[in-house]
Parts: C-alpha cells; sequence; structure tokens
C-alpha cells in the first residue's frame, strides 16, 4: 500500500513542478532531457546488480527498455504540443483516458479477474476525467496542419503503451538478478541518449540555445522521476492491487490530488461540472480498489 500511496504523491509533484516552469522561464524539453541523465544513474545506484553496458546489450529486454525510454522522452514533448494546439482540456484526457490500454491487456493478456462493479468504476473513472480535466481551452491557437489532429490519439495510445510496457517488463523479466531499479535504469539511459541526440541536432539547426537554468533544475527533477516510475513497478511487484485495478486507481487519484492542491496553492476556480468529476473520481475509485 505505501508504494501505492507514494507513487500518487510522487507523480502529483511532478505535474505541479511542470505547471511551475513557464513561471521561472524553465526551458521544459532541456530540463526533460537533464532529468533522464541523473535518474539513470541513480537507479544504476541504487540496483543490487552492477552498471554493466555488455550485459545490458546481451538482454533479451533490451528492445522493451529502448522503447520505453524513447516514449519517455518523446511522450513529453508531444504533451507540451498537444496542449499548446489543443489546449490542456485535451492533453489531460488524452493521457488519463489511457488507462484503458494497461487494463484492457492485463485482463487479456494476463487473465486478471474483474468484476462488474470494478468495469462499472473505470467507465465511470473515464468520465470523472474528461469532467475534472474539462476547462475552456485556448482557441487563439490555428491548426496549420491536418497532423495535429492525430496529437490526441498519438497521446492516448503513448501513454497506455508506457504504462502497459511497464506492466510486462515487470511481470516477465524483473528477478531476484534483474531488479526494477536496472530495468527502469537502462530505460532512462536510452531516452537521455535520445534526448540528448534531439537536442544536439536542435543546436546544430539553431532552433534552439542552452539554458543553465533549465539544465540545472532538470538535474534536481532526475530524482522524483526516477522515483515515480520506480513505485510503479514496486506497487506491480507487491501484488496489493493487480494491474487492472492499480492504473485507474493511480490515475484517478493523481487527478484528484492536483486538482485539489492546484485549488489551494494556484487558486484555480473550478465549475461545478470539475467539482462534480472530483466527486466521481472519489466514488470510482473505490468501486475499483474495494469491490
Amino acid at each position: 500500500m505505501i508504494y501505492i500511496i507514494l507513487c500518487i504523491l510522487v507523480n502529483t509533484g511532478l505535474i505541479l513542478a511542470f505547471r511551475l516552469f513557464p513561471k521561472f522561464g524553465i526551458d521544459s524539453f532541456q530540463a526533460i532531457v537533464a532529468n533522464y541523465f541523473v535518474a539513470a544513474f541513480l537507479g544504476f545506484q541504487i540496483a543490487a546488480q552492477p552498471f554493466n553496458l555488455g550485459f545490458i546489450f546481451h538482454q533479451h529486454w533490451i528492445y522493451y527498455a529502448m522503447m520505453l525510454g524513447l516514449l519517455f522522452v518523446s511522450l513529453f514533448y508531444l504533451i507540451s504540443v498537444t496542449t499548446v494546439v489543443f489546449g490542456v482540456s485535451v492533453a489531460s484526457v488524452a493521457n488519463k483516458m489511457s488507462i484503458v490500454i494497461p487494463v484492457t491487456l492485463a485482463v487479456y493478456l494476463y487473465h486478471e479477474s474483474i468484476s462488474t462493479l470494478q468495469i462499472i468504476g473505470i467507465v465511470l473513472a473515464m468520465v470523472a476525467v474528461v469532467m475534472v480535466s474539462f476547462k475552456k481551452s485556448d482557441q487563439s491557437v490555428k491548426i496549420t496542419t491536418q497532423w495535429h489532429f492525430l496529437l490526441p490519439l498519438i497521446l492516448f495510445l503513448g501513454c497506455g503503451s508506457i504504462d502497459a510496457l511497464i506492466n510486462y517488463l515487470q511481470r516477465k523479466f524483473t528477478s531476484p538478478e534483474i531488479s526494477n531499479e536496472y530495468i527502469l535504469s537502462t530505460a532512462f539511459m536510452f531516452a537521455a541518449i535520445g534526448g540528448l541526440f534531439s537536442f544536439i541536432s536542435l543546436l546544430i539547426m539553431k532552433k534552439t540555445t542552452m539554458h543553465s537554468k533549465s539544465i540545472l533544475v532538470g538535474l534536481v527533477l532526475g530524482v522524483p522521476n526516477f522515483f515515480s516510475m520506480f513505485f510503479v513497478m514496486k506497487s506491480l511487484e507487491s501484488n496489493y492491487l493487480n494491474a487492472s485495478t492499480f492504473f485507474p486507481v493511480n490515475n484517478m487519484s493523481i487527478v484528484v490530488l492536483s486538482t485539489v492542491v492546484s485549488i489551494i496553492a494556484f487558486k484555480e476556480k473550478l465549475s461545478r461540472l470539475n467539482l462534480i468529476g472530483i466527486l466521481l473520481s472519489i466514488f470510482a475509485i473505490a468501486l475499483i480498489a474495494l469491490m
């Protein structure tokens, strides 16, 4: 239970941290790239197995780790683009509704049992996410190319794929010899490498300039970012909740907590629809976790 609570708290903290970036002039992409170097380093220090590049490249899970790492770094960018083009509401809904993918795969591939009430809870959770996230978007941004319309769908599939991949790696490859930390750190390493190549390309094309403040913030961000994923794997490993119940409870709890903190810390005003959504979220979580 403690890992689930820590997972919710750390992920909520990350969301709130990203919210503050524009206020302090932090370049999100540079901070994201820097954070993965720290996350990878921290994970390899915690892992019982010593870092060995030759050993990693001979593992069957390396391709999954590469895929997960590239998803990590690219989806942060897609979230920012989706937010600019469609507004916060669409980006948030596409992200949180992605719980459908890992839950469906957990039931289908791993034959996890799920009750009728839990199915109702999952449906209510998705409705609640829409209600909580729905706010008036910025209509000043014009869609200039048709492919932008695919961004919410790509974000939905990508975020769901991350959760599904983490669940698969935890089930298939973690063992006393290969720990959660080692696999996650490898994914973070590939995220850092992929992000660095992208950043260097942008520098060469003179589409960005290096901001030392953003990089320093990213180095600090790497610590909670590592633990945000580490606690997901530990929560799944604990078997306190199976994957089909953990992901909805985790995602919905993050939505509710981040919303409440935003009201208190950032004086955000919620509509009646948002407030009903929060209450519905709590009810959905109870159905999924307790039934």
